[in-house]
């Protein structure tokens, strides 16, 4: 019983229940007094009009004999609710023929309906002739009136149980259109909870606030399971990287003495042996194989070694786009727009130009033919909690964003979904090693950054570099020294 009575349902009739508690006895007992008092006004206006004309009628025949007088008294109390009439004409007192003597003791004129508690208005009438006078007493009966009194209320206590009951029905029928969507989005995420997050919300509900609230809700399951799809993208890239790091550390540990070796050997062998010509083939292919290797223990996390250190960012970037500008042919417009002053970043310079150059290869890499060019910015953004509530690696506060766009090809999702996993690459084979954005993705990290992607088929792609400003605290000790 107790548990029913936390429904939303059951609450809204049992608060309904207890104000009509409250206000429908008031109601009934407000309404009886009304009633009660306008059938007393009529019942005695009534018997005041009746008692009026049987008194006039009397002031004529006050000078006839005694037993017209009872005879006209008799007619009043046989023709109406008069049930006592007698006549008091100077020292007679003149009573109907069908009244026994002891009614005569029961005279005691009211001045309220049902005063006396005897079920008799009693009334006093004079009656004034030219030549005579005297005092007419009736006595009318309350009893019908009484009864239709409690007829009237009897129906009042009928109207108002079957309005209460009209009322429960109602309550229940829109607690039920209430309660109902409520309980399908229960259902719903409860479903979602399991694991099937393509479940969406909605109802047919009318009602504006249970609207609003399916709205809100369903925004919220499609942002969390975007969420969880960065988080689920995120572990994958981190159990490759793992994984990545341990192999590449492994084949260090055979790289080395391989080179150590070569080195050795070409020591010892003369000049003009033909082995010197294979020889360095074997050394440059090694050192090649060791340059790979770092970007995969980049990629993984476990090259750190290199301090991060507070520093301006600007001017690191403006180093790698000096880098980047050497490398690209003169023919690729290239469009910079870098604020000189967008604050200290904790960072350690090197990776942070490895990874601007692999970004902007990797546009260039994507251009086409046509109307094309890449944009580097760097500006300085504030994130606020919606946005770091979309992004988990996120936090309120400042930031400097590093943004690489290019006009070129675009991806697919199902390119988006892979573009950060190690050796995956769109080039054919021998064009490239698929690090480079595996390579930017493990500096972002190693960096507490995050990375926004938006690329769309035939119209480009934008990286956004997401990196944490240190505090105003730190930026002013550093302009100091």
């Amino acid at each position: 019983m107790a548990k029913r009575l936390t429904t939303l349902s059951s609450r809204l009739v049992l608060i309904v229940l207890l104000i009509h508690a409250v206000l429908l006895p008031v109601l009934f007992l407000a309404l009886s007094a009304v009633v009660k008092q306008n059938m007393a006004d009529s019942f005695i206006d009534h018997a005041r009009v009746q008692g009026r004309l049987l008194a006039d009628g009397l002031e004529l025949e006050l000078d006839k004999s005694q037993s017209i007088l009872v005879a006209h008294l008799d007619s009043a109390i046989l023709g109406g609710r008069i049930v006592y009439a007698t006549l008091q004409h100077g020292d007679d007192e003149i009573t109907n023929s069908l009244m026994v003597s002891s009614d005569l003791t029961l005279f005691n004129e009211d001045f309220e309906f049902g005063e006396h508690g005897d079920q008799t208005y009693y009334l006093s009438l004079p009656i004034i002739s030219a030549t005579d006078m005297a005092m007419l007493h009736l006595g009318f009966d309350e009893s019908l009136t009484q009864g239709d009194f409690e007829n009237v209320q009897r129906s009042i206590v009928l109207i108002i149980v079957a309005y209460l009951l009209i009322v429960i029905v109602a309550m229940i029928s829109l607690s039920a259109t209430m309660t109902r969507p409520l309980n399908w989005l229960q259902r719903a995420s409860r479903t979602i909870a399991s694991g099937e997050y393509d479940r969406k919300l909605e109802t047919d509900s009318n009602l504006l606030e249970i609207h609003n609230l399916t709205q809100d809700l369903e925004r919220m399951r499609r942002n969390l399971v975007k969420v969880n799809a960065r988080l689920r993208h995120a572990q994958r890239l981190e159990s490759l990287g793992t994984l990545a790091g341990g192999v590449a550390h492994e084949f260090n540990n055979v790289l080395q003495p391989l080179l150590l070796y070569t080195d050795l050997a070409l020591e010892d062998l003369p000049d003009d042996s033909p082995v010197v010509e294979n020889m360095e083939r074997i050394l440059a292919l090694a050192n090649r194989a060791k340059g790979l290797s770092q970007q995969i223990l980049t990629f993984g996390h476990i090259d750190e070694d290199a301090a991060l250190e507070e520093q301006p960012f600007s001017p690191v970037v403006e180093e790698a786009i000096i880098m980047i500008r050497a490398l690209l042919p003169a023919t690729v417009d290239f469009r910079v727009e870098i604020s000189a002053q967008v604050g200290l970043v904790r960072c350690d310079p090197t990776q942070i130009q490895q990874l601007v150059v692999n970004l902007c290869n990797n546009a260039y890499q994507a251009l086409t033919t046509g109307d094309t060019h890449i944009n580097v910015t760097l500006s300085r953004r504030s994130v606020d909690a919606d946005l770091a509530a979309r992004h988990p690696n996120l936090r309120a506060g400042e930031y400097v964003v590093l943004g690489v766009a290019d006009t070129g090809r675009g991806m697919d999702a199902e390119t988006i979904e892979r573009i950060y996993e190690p050796f995956f690459t769109t080039q054919t084979v021998g064009e490239g090693t698929g690090l480079g954005l595996s390579v930017v993705h493990g500096i972002v990290r190693r960096h507490d950054g995050e990375i926004l992607l938006t690329s769309e088929v035939g119209k480009g792609t934008q990286f956004q570099i997401y990196l944490p400003l240190v505090s105003s605290a730190g930026h002013n000790k550093h302009e100091q020294r």
